[in-house]
């Protein structure tokens, strides 16, 4: 018999409850059905059973992990400034239970990694699979009192509209093999309105995981490779940034961190402003989800944002979302459990 996950409703106001609704899915063998339509506020919180994400652990073999393509990555262009229509991709209905985001966190300071790791220790890979397609993206462990959250795109957890991703894991110091080894995603944090609307400007998640078979007991993915801080203050333009990821093309194999230092640029839709931000880079593959960290001296392992996607008009940039309030609130109710 097939696990049942879980996905909650939040919403945006400060308080410390957290509540679910019940799914009965599928197993790790094909896509989670994802949420009906909730509050324009909404934070849906996706929790992926035991038995399933112990399984998916054990399938991402190194020979998968190097099989598994880029993301989708480039969106079509907006029509005359509004966000590019998605087709919907069908699911089942399901239960949620309205209950509100905690507010900061007790005992974890947001804005401190956690010391003695470097900023590229803590990034790595997050496969998984969607539409029958073995995939991937980047992910960066950040801050949290659980000592195992990983931040990545929305994209990278919900590939389809109104659906959640299977078999998800992160694999951080990926190099062709997993030398720290497979964390397997155990929840998910996102907002509803990247989920069920593919508005890119909520187009960042955060994902639970656990510790591979056979780690010391009581091993956290920050105690084994560190965790950058965070930081949601948005980004100005001209402000520079590094963005580092796994990328796929532009003569790289996907088993290295390669970084894109630049300022970041206006959003190109100048009539509407949708809260994204572009970095220029003409990479396309496998960097969905790299961690912004801004240069200036004494700035530290701080993750500020990240780049999700690309339009095709844009060439030379690629984009994600600001990093503000919004956001902060998912990044709080990840952050909590």
């Amino acid at each position: 018999m097939a696990s049942a996950t879980r996905t909650t409703l939040l919403g945006t106001a400060a308080c410390a409850a957290l509540t679910a609704g019940m799914l009965a899915g599928p197993g790790v063998a094909t896509a989670a059905p994802g949420p009906v339509a909730g509050p324009s506020s909404g934070i849906l919180h996706h929790t992926i059973p035991a038995d399933s994400a112990a399984a998916a652990a054990a399938a991402w073999t190194p020979a998968r992990m190097h099989a598994a393509t880029t993301n989708r990555f480039v969106d079509e262009d907006p029509a005359d400034g509004d966000p590019p229509a998605t087709a919907t991709d069908t699911s089942a209905a399901l239960d949620t239970s309205a209950v509100v985001a905690p507010g900061a966190v007790a005992d974890l300071d947001e804005t401190t990694p956690v010391p003695g790791f470097a900023a590229a220790d803590h990034l790595g890979v997050v496969f998984f699979r969607s539409g029958g397609v073995d995939q991937r993206c980047t992910g960066n462990a950040v801050v949290s009192r659980s000592g195992d959250l990983v931040a990545t795109s929305g994209r990278c957890v919900s590939a389809l509209e109104d659906a959640f991703v299977s078999e998800l894991v992160f694999v951080p110091g990926y190099d062709g093999t997993a030398p720290e080894g497979v964390w397997a995603a155990t929840a998910v944090t996102v907002q509803s309105r990247w989920v069920t609307d593919r508005a890119v400007d909520f187009d960042s998640a955060f994902l639970q995981v656990q510790a591979p078979a056979g780690a010391a007991a009581g091993a956290t993915l920050s105690s084994t490779v560190g965790a950058s801080g965070v930081l949601f203050a948005g980004q100005e333009d001209d402000d520079e940034y590094r963005a580092s990821g796994y990328a796929l093309d532009g003569g790289h194999d996907g088993t290295r961190v390669v970084d894109v230092v630049g300022t970041v640029e206006l959003n190109p839709w100048a009539n509407e402003d949708y809260a994204i931000e572009g970095i220029g880079t003409e990479l396309r593959a496998g960097i969905s989800g790299s961690p912004w960290r801004a240069t200036e001296y004494g700035s530290g392992d701080i993750q500020r944002g990240m780049t999700t996607f690309a339009y095709h008009r844009f060439t030379h940039v690629a984009f994600g979302p600001q990093w503000t309030s919004t956001l902060h609130d998912t990044y709080r109710a990840a952050a909590a459990s």
